[in-house]
């Protein structure tokens, strides 16, 4: 007796949801009827523009006016197709209480255990334990919130819950190959969904939501199968396999094969971001086998240098001892210069003799 008055609660709950969508659903419709009156008044726009330029033979303008109604017509082909949609869902009432709690009813029958929450005014079931060629993905809970069912034609109001969540290697938010935050990849199945959910039909909703849970599709998942548990490289982000990662012991990261190197010095293997090529020789080094000039303060390997200094300042080092050296040997090999002091007498007695002539 009391699983039925819960159920009578549930029922009651989610035909006040349904009174509120169909309202909205007439707003919604306003809203993308005047959005459709803005696109043919700028396409009738266009359209003056086209036949005012073929008036004139401009025929450069008439093809960019072209490209421009093409486009519109696109826009406008899309805009009528969902007003379509909108407009044909059919107009069944609200489902009596007793519709609804045999749906209800069913639905336990065939998904289990039923869950409401007061407090977020949510109907949930729990999956069994998921696994996709032979990935466990755990148990899923699918959880419908009614008081968001009025954003139907906006957002989706439902959401899936990895329960013990095995997301893909390249994403935690990836939980289901189809799943990513919590948002399923309905695919082809969207129109259904949605239809069951406009009509209150909850055992076909959240059996469809399961069926997509346990099919994948190669063709369209947020991450595929093959890469699930591969782990993504620090740099690019690129899901890399087990045997296809290189790990920088220099700045604790995860790379793959483009974004990594090695030291081709002391074999260690390093991102590009922790090592670098020798500006002398050309090869790749970490950053402990590089050591500054004591000179100039380059950086290069310690193979490059020589008493700390790089080959350009070891030139210029053996450029300058080699002057200082021949400087020296010179100034070693020419005479030494005698000063010879000469007394008064004497300089008088050369001022003599070279006042009188010689006989």
């Amino acid at each position: 007796m009391n699983e039925c008055k819960s159920l009578i609660r549930i029922a009651i709950k989610i035909q006040e949801a349904l009174v509120k969508l169909r309202t909205v659903r007439l707003v919604e419709l306003q809203h993308r009827f005047a959005n459709l009156a803005g696109q043919v008044q700028e396409f009738n726009t266009e359209s003056r523009k086209l036949g005012k330029a073929l008036s004139h033979n401009l025929n450069a303008a008439a093809k960019r006016i072209r490209t421009r109604i093409g486009r519109l017509i696109c826009d406008l082909s899309y805009t009528v197709q969902r007003n379509k949609q909108l407009i044909d869902v059919p107009d069944t009432g609200i489902p009596k209480l007793a519709v609804l709690v045999a749906d209800l009813k069913q639905l336990e029958e065939d998904c289990g255990q039923i869950d409401y929450d007061r407090d977020k005014n949510s109907v949930s079931i729990i999956t069994d334990p998921i696994e996709l060629e032979g990935i466990n993905l755990g148990p899923f809970k699918i959880m419908l919130e009614l008081s968001r069912l009025s954003e139907l034609y906006k957002d989706s109001p439902y959401y899936c819950i990895a329960l013990e969540p095995n997301p893909a290697g390249s994403s935690s938010d990836v939980t289901h190959p189809h799943v990513s935050g919590e948002h399923l990849c309905e695919g082809d199945g969207s129109v259904a969904i949605r239809a069951a959910l406009e009509q209150g039909r909850l055992c076909d909703f959240f059996t469809m939501v399961i069926s997509i849970l346990n099919t994948y599709n190669p063709d369209s998942p947020y991450v595929s199968l093959s890469e699930w548990d591969g782990s993504p490289c620090y740099d690019c982000g690129y899901t890399m396999h087990s045997d296809g990662v290189y790990y920088c012991s220099f700045c604790d990261h995860d790379y793959c094969d483009d974004c990594s190197t090695y030291c081709q010095i002391c074999d260690e293997t390093t991102c590009l971001g922790c090592g670098g090529e020798c500006p002398v020789c050309g090869q790749m080094c970490c950053s402990d086998c590089v050591t500054q000039c004591a000179e100039c303060e380059e950086l290069c390997c310690k193979d490059c240098l020589n008493e700390d200094l790089c080959p350009n300042c070891t030139n210029e080092s053996e450029v300058k001892n080699e002057q200082e050296g021949s400087q020296e040997n010179k100034n070693e090999n020419q005479p030494e210069q005698t000063e010879v002091r000469v007394t008064g007498q004497e300089e008088v007695s050369k001022s003599v003799e070279a006042a009188v002539p010689a006989v």
